[in-house]
Formats: structure tokens, C-alpha cells, sequence
């Protein structure tokens, strides 16, 4: 089986980190944010991994490059990035005769009581006949902050959107990973920017095709811009710290992608430390994060995540990512 990475976005509102690396290379307590899919990808059963790439492209194929759970191939976008439905058309020939696959985006962060919701996912669309199984949750800023997955009383997905369509009762949030089955291509146009939801998945509804959802329960965070970005680092690491079950399920995914970074409980505070990182004299408000190779000293931090290889001495940051 393949899945495909969406990683051609531009980050614009993680302006001006985006400006030197893209969304996916953006360390997430010290692993790429596009790397938290890979040990779910491949407990479910995928060999291949499909990434689509057009902002800082060198960077994002770096990245993949360096994992070693799968090979890669590159749908590289030039000129205008083609979106979800457009990026997927592009790479269709890289998929052969496969019948489904995993589309997913490369910078989802949530906690879950699922051991691997993406296994779910998978094992729920084989027993079906659906185009699509959309991986979703329940969330209440659906149809306000977020679009939804609209349902009507029969559980059948009927729009999409922020705006609640006639005949529906129900909103669920798309979590940015699905299956889909190759008829999919046939909805979609070539060499044209396209939303895998509101155009490809939309046709295919139209046309008679059934979707389905796999509803897991968790917790999802935005990463978009910084703050969000540092309240879900925060918010992470206090359920790794509390040691509830979404925490330890998160704890041994990102285990088996960075085995040398542990957590370290200060009194009133967490800092999450690579073991080659060098960490003295410092003060810490609320979390750091410290990454490979990196030296912070008689630093005072507040909310603060370091990437790798940075030397820091005798200076204050505050809510800040330093790359």
C-alpha cells in the first residue's frame, strides 16, 4: 500500500519560520512535524510514501529522505501549488494499479486513546465499498472555527464545509488523513488547483459514491501559527507528564521516531531535553524544549522551544520558537 504526504504548502501564518524551513521540517519536541504519521503508516501496512512538494522543496525532500521506515517518491508542484485534489491528479501515476491509498497532511498533532487510529481507519474502508473513509472527530467550533464533514440522520456524509447544509445533523472535523479508493481520480481534473473535499469528494457524492467516517476520540491541536503551535507543544507534554492514556499513546509513537529525548520535571515546570543538549544556570516558565546538539546557559525561558545545534548564553526568550 502507498499513502501520500501533502507537503507543499507555505506555512504563511508560521511566517517567518516557514521562511527557512517548511511546516513539515518544523520540529515538534525535537522530531519534524511531518514525521508523527510515519510509525502509524506503517503498523497499517504501507511501504511506500508519495510526497508532494513546492515550497522549499530541497528541505521537505531532505527530511523524508533521512526517515527510515519507507521509500519515497516526489510529485514535485512548480509554478502554482495544486492543492489537495490538484497534487493528487499530478502524482496519480505514481501510484500504478494500487486500489487505495492514504492521503494525508504532513503537520497533524493530536492526542488519542487509539493505539493506531490510522490501522482503524484502514481496517474499517476494507470492509466497505466506500470512494473514501475520512478519518474525523467530534469537535464543538465545527461550523464556526472549522469546516466540518456534514452527515444527515442516517450517518451518510452529505457536504462539506463551515456552512451547515440542508438535510444535515450532525458536523464532524476532518483530521486530515483518509483512505481512498482509485475511482477517486476520475472526479479529479489535471493541471488545475482542486480541494480533495469541496471538488473531488464532492463530484464523486454527486455521482452516487458513498463516504464513510472513522470517529475516533481526540484531542487535536492547530499548529498553524506559533501560538497555537507552543499551546500544543505545552499542552502535550503536560499529558505525556500526567501519564494519561492519550499522553502514553503519543509517548510511545514518538519513542520509536526519537529515543534520545526524554522529559524533565522542574518544580513548576517541563522541559522536554535531547540527551546530547546541554542545559545549565536556566530558569523555565511554563515549558522548553531543547533540541540535538544544543547549548543553553544561564538563559531565563518562557515557553520556549529550541531547534537543533543552537548555542544560547545569558539571554531571555519568551514565547518564542528559535530556529
Amino acid at each position: 500500500m502507498k499513502a501520500m504526504i501533502l507537503a507543499a504548502g507555505e506555512g504563511t501564518r508560521f511566517r517567518p519560520h516557514t521562511l527557512e524551513l517548511p511546516k513539515p521540517a518544523i520540529p515538534f519536541l525535537n522530531v519534524p512535524m511531518g514525521y508523527y504519521s510515519l510509525p502509524w503508516l506503517k503498523q497499517a501496512g504501507v511501504q511506500t510514501l508519495i510526497v508532494n512538494t513546492f515550497h522549499l522543496p530541497e528541505k521537505v525532500q531532505s527530511i523524508y529522505d533521512e526517515q527510515s521506515f519507507f521509500t519515497v517518491e516526489y510529485s514535485q508542484e512548480v509554478g502554482k501549488i495544486l492543492g489537495s485534489g490538484g497534487g493528487l491528479k499530478k502524482a496519480q501515476p505514481l501510484f500504478g494499479s494500487d486500489e487505495y491509498f492514504f492521503l494525508l497532511n504532513s503537520d497533524e498533532i493530536y492526542l488519542t486513546t487509539e493505539n493506531n487510529p490510522f490501522d482503524k481507519l484502514s481496517k474499517q474502508h476494507l470492509n466497505s465499498n466506500a470512494i473514501s473513509t475520512l478519518l474525523v472527530t467530534e469537535h464543538p467550533e465545527v461550523g464556526s472555527k472549522f469546516g466540518g464533514i456534514w452527515v444527515d440522520d442516517k450517518n451518510k456524509v452529505i457536504g462539506f464545509g463551515k456552512t451547515k447544509p440542508a438535510g444535515s445533523v450532525k458536523g464532524y472535523h476532518f483530521l486530515g488523513c483518509q483512505i481512498l479508493n482509485k475511482k477517486i481520480f476520475d472526479y479529479l481534473q489535471p493541471q488545475q488547483e482542486q480541494n480533495i473535499l469541496y471538488d473531488g469528494l464532492t463530484k464523486a457524492i454527486q455521482a452516487g459514491h458513498a463516504i464513510e467516517l472513522c470517529n475516533i476520540q481526540c484531542e487535536f491541536f492547530e499548529t498553524g501559527n506559533l501560538q497555537d503551535y507552543l499551546f500544543a507543544t505545552h499542552h502535550v507534554l503536560k499529558s505525556i507528564s500526567e501519564k494519561s492514556i492519550e499522553g502514553f499513546n503519543f509517548l510511545q509513537n514518538l519513542k520509536q521516531l526519537d529515543s534520545r529525548s526524554e522529559l524533565i520535571q522542574l518544580q513548576n515546570s517541563l522541559v522536554w531535553k535531547h540527551n546530547s543538549a546541554v542545559f545549565q544556570n536556566s530558569t523555565v516558565e511554563g515549558f522548553a524544549v531543547i533540541g540535538q546538539n544544543t547549548e543553553i546557559k544561564n538563559c531565563e525561558l518562557v515557553q520556549t522551544v529550541f531547534a537543533d545545534a543552537l548555542i544560547e548564553v545569558n539571554k531571555k526568550f519568551n514565547h518564542c520558537l528559535v530556529i
